[in-house]
């Protein structure tokens, strides 16, 4: 039984009881010898560590990915705390409980329900087929529901991105609503398939990381070629309304310098940018402001992916 979880460490706590390994790096210490840098995390966080002795060796005892038991004493590095890992042995499966180790907020299976139940909504008989081509098949289902958003970002926990579509829904909705001239059916069907690419581009396990395939093809390349391939098994697809989805797949970052291979050039792929844009930004800040006043701040860290830093709106 776990007892010991990464928010509750403090400094000077002795630490004997397991974790995920999410990262090794063994490193040159400058008077000669190697040291093991480490990351270990929970369903409440991660924690860095340090082991300075037969480092060599103890690197080749666990993988990535693998739950460990890591003995040590919690210390404080460059305003952080990091554990002084004095032990660390990987652990059989029969050894822990995975929902000591994988954070989930709630049960996302009724928000697959009421995404599912907003997909059924769009009219259009080929998008319709479309988008009953994935809800039909039971691997995909599978891998999309338990699937996270992101590595760290945003809506980074399983079923993360079931949240993310879903929250993308409704204010696809809303924004119709405001904008009738938006094609509301297209504009769906891009959220449903805009991320799609992420279930091959990261591994879903205990962690999320990155797969080779995301590493090397990334998730808009790999979903567009998963729409590409429904698509070609709907006899009589219209070629306006594949490029229309494919557009979205293919723009949703918005710029080139985020990686999008172009940018939105219809009114549906621009509206799906900012929304998903949107939805990831603010998911990101709630998840910011509450890990800060854990923390008893009142400005989170200092993030150099948005460079700067985050207020609570306390502490006047």
């Amino acid at each position: 039984m776990k007892r010991q979880y990464v928010q509750t460490l403090q400094e000077g706590d002795t630490v004997n009881d397991y974790f995920v390994a999410t990262r090794k790096d063994l490193r040159d210490q400058q008077k000669g010898g190697k040291f093991l840098g480490m990351v270990f995390k929970d369903r409440t966080g991660e924690i860095g560590g340090i082991l300075w002795n037969n480092a060599a060796a103890v690197a080749r005892l666990f993988e990535l990915g693998d739950v460990v038991n890591v003995k040590g004493s919690v210390t404080s590095y460059q305003d952080r705390l990091q554990i002084r890992v004095d032990q660390v042995l990987p652990l059989r499966e029969d050894e822990y409980n995975p929902e000591d180790l994988v954070f989930t907020p709630q049960d996302t299976s009724n928000i697959f329900k009421e995404f599912q139940a907003i997909m059924g909504t769009v009219e259009n008989e080929w998008l319709r087929k479309l988008i009953n081509a994935f809800f039909e098949d039971q691997d995909f289902v599978t891998k999309f529901a338990a699937a996270a958003a992101g590595k760290k970002w945003h809506h980074a926990y399983r079923g993360g991105l079931v949240q993310h579509c879903t929250e993308i829904a409704r204010l696809a909705i809303a924004t119709c609503q405001v904008f009738p001239q938006v094609d509301r059916d297209v504009l769906l069907t891009g959220v449903l398939v805009h991320d799609i690419g992420k279930i091959e581009e990261m591994t879903q396990d205990l962690f999320v990381e990155y797969t080779t395939t995301g590493k090397l093809l990334g998730h808009l390349t790999i979903g567009t070629e998963m729409v590409q391939r429904k698509i070609d098994n709907i006899q009589g697809f219209p070629e306006t309304l594949r490029l229309q989805v494919l557009h979205c797949v293919l723009s949703h970052h918005g710029e080139l310098t985020n990686g999008s291979p172009v940018v939105p050039k219809t009114l549906e792929a621009l509206v799906l940018y900012h929304l998903d844009n949107l939805d990831a930004q603010t998911d990101a800040f709630i998840r910011l402001i509450a890990e800060t006043r854990d923390k008893g701040q009142n400005w989170s860290d200092y993030i150099t992916m948005i460079d700067r830093q985050v207020w609570t709106k306390e502490g006047l």
